[in-house]
């Protein structure tokens, strides 16, 4: 099942909350599943225990924290071949690497879309200046999520505080689409030599109201729509840089160029 698929159903089942990393560890297994099975290479050395991943990994890089969602790099020791084959993540030891070869940053808009796409892109270009200030072939990813839903309930918020995204002359979709324009301003390197950016990047785009986990639903069956992976336009099409597949694939070239010895 493809991730935006499985993200979706996730959704559906357990509804959305900003102070959980339940979403985040859903999407991070997911990727280093898809990496891993995308990228020959990688899937020989985790297969052999060589390399390993680990979720919140921090990486002091100067007088800085550098706390990765997703590290993937060389293990500590002499290698081991996982114990544990999971559906999740793949085959594949989770540990803190010695090196991290490839890191990859989760983050998601679900409201307020103006104000957290320039949080986010931020958020972003911090994370790539990171990531090359530790090791200039670090492949450097980032994985937004945003949402196009034309209503959203935050269990952060009064019952009755129902946000709406949109207005007759910027509807929701298109405001997702500002959203996700903003993200194509980070430049996505090809060589060790580039300008300052990212490796890869994905954004996928969702449609999630969180109306059926609200405290009375049933006062809000009439606006409630069932939760689905947004219509291209907001959400990139293949072949797009933006594209969940793009980024994968780019993860994938760019360790193999760089970390092949």
């Amino acid at each position: 099942m493809p991730l935006d698929t499985e993200f979706i159903d996730h959704l559906s089942k357990g509804g959305y909350h900003p102070r959980t990393s339940r979403h985040s560890d859903f999407l991070s297994f997911r990727i280093i599943r898809d990496v891993i099975s995308a990228c020959p290479l990688l899937k020989i050395r985790a297969t052999a225990g060589e390399v390993t991943a680990k979720l919140r990994h921090h990486q002091q890089v100067g007088h800085a924290d550098w706390v990765i969602d997703i590290a993937i790099g060389t293990c500590s020791g002499a290698p081991k071949a996982p114990l544990v084959d999971s559906a999740e993540y793949g085959h594949i030891n989770l540990a803190p690497p010695v090196i991290i070869q490839i890191a990859i940053e989760l983050k998601s808009i679900f409201t307020e879309h103006g104000k957290a796409r320039r949080n986010r892109l931020r958020d972003f270009n911090a994370f790539h200046g990171y990531a090359h200030q530790y090791d200039p072939k670090t492949v450097a990813a980032a994985f937004l999520i945003v949402n196009s839903s034309e209503r959203f309930y935050s269990p952060l918020r009064d019952a009755n505080d129902i946000t709406v995204h949109g207005t007759l002359k910027i509807p929701a979709r298109r405001m997702a689409q500002n959203a996700v324009d903003i993200f194509r301003t980070i430049h996505l390197r090809n060589s060790v030599s580039d300008p300052p950016g990212m490796e890869a990047m994905a954004v996928v785009v969702v449609e999630h109201d969180n109306l059926a986990f609200h405290p009375q639903p049933e006062l809000h069956t009439s606006v409630h729509r069932v939760s689905r992976i947004a219509p291209i336009p907001p959400s990139p099409p293949v072949g797009d840089p933006l594209h969940y597949q793009t980024m994968i694939q780019r993860i994938c070239n760019h360790y193999t160029q760089r970390f092949t010895t």
